[in-house]
């Protein structure tokens, strides 16, 4: 599920880049294989700047094809090949462009790569340090504070019916039939988005 205007806030407001002149590759970033491989964004939204996506055309282009070994930490076009791994190699090895965290300044993420209603659990002390956390700042938000209350994209939403509860959750009536479904915890963070988005004022 995509936010486009909380992208564009990212992009215009917060960050005030020029997409066209400046190189970005931006989302929820993943440093778990860092000793061997570039951090890269997670899948559920990859952001590239217009000189990333231009930049990239060339470097695709020419990459080597028609190795059938496993990853051995080259941009390859070879079977099997993870989308989100070779893109970061890629764009490191060909752009030098390195991946950026869509965080806030509470570091919270914009990017949910699990339903958000899960992700307001997430309690990295509890879990411990599997993938997702993995050499992320100590201070990296969770639980309540997982995520921004301006979220771009949330992940795993892709039925019709899940889009439109969240359309309901979050763009709909106030106090509509499916917010009031949700527990405590949920219902305050889509409160504080709307409130974030100024949804009610103009319903």
């Amino acid at each position: 599920y995509f936010f486009p205007e909380n992208l564009q806030h990212y992009v215009r407001d917060i960050k005030k880049w020029d997409p066209i002149n400046e190189h970005h590759y931006f989302g929820t970033v993943l440093y778990h294989q860092t000793n061997v491989r570039p951090s890269m964004v997670a899948g559920a939204a990859a952001c590239w700047s217009r000189k990333t996506l231009a930049g990239i055309v060339d470097v695709y282009k020419n990459m080597p094809k028609g190795y059938q070994g496993n990853d051995r930490g080259r941009c390859e076009d070879r079977p099997q090949a993870s989308e989100e791994i070779s893109t970061s190699m890629c764009l490191k090895k060909g752009l030098d462009v390195t991946a950026e965290p869509m965080v806030d300044d509470e570091m919270r993420e914009y990017v949910m790569l699990d339903p958000y209603h899960n992700m307001l659990t997430w309690n990295r002390t509890k879990q411990g340090e599997w993938w997702f956390w993995k050499n992320k700042p100590a201070n990296a938000g969770q639980m309540e504070n997982c995520c921004s209350i301006r979220p771009m994209g949330m992940h795993k939403y892709k039925s019709k019916w899940q889009i439109e509860m969240l359309e309901e959750q979050f763009y709909g009536p106030t106090n509509n039939k499916e917010i009031k479904k949700l527990n405590e915890r949920t219902r305050r963070y889509v409160d504080k988005v709307r409130r974030a988005m100024e949804i009610d004022q103009y319903l």
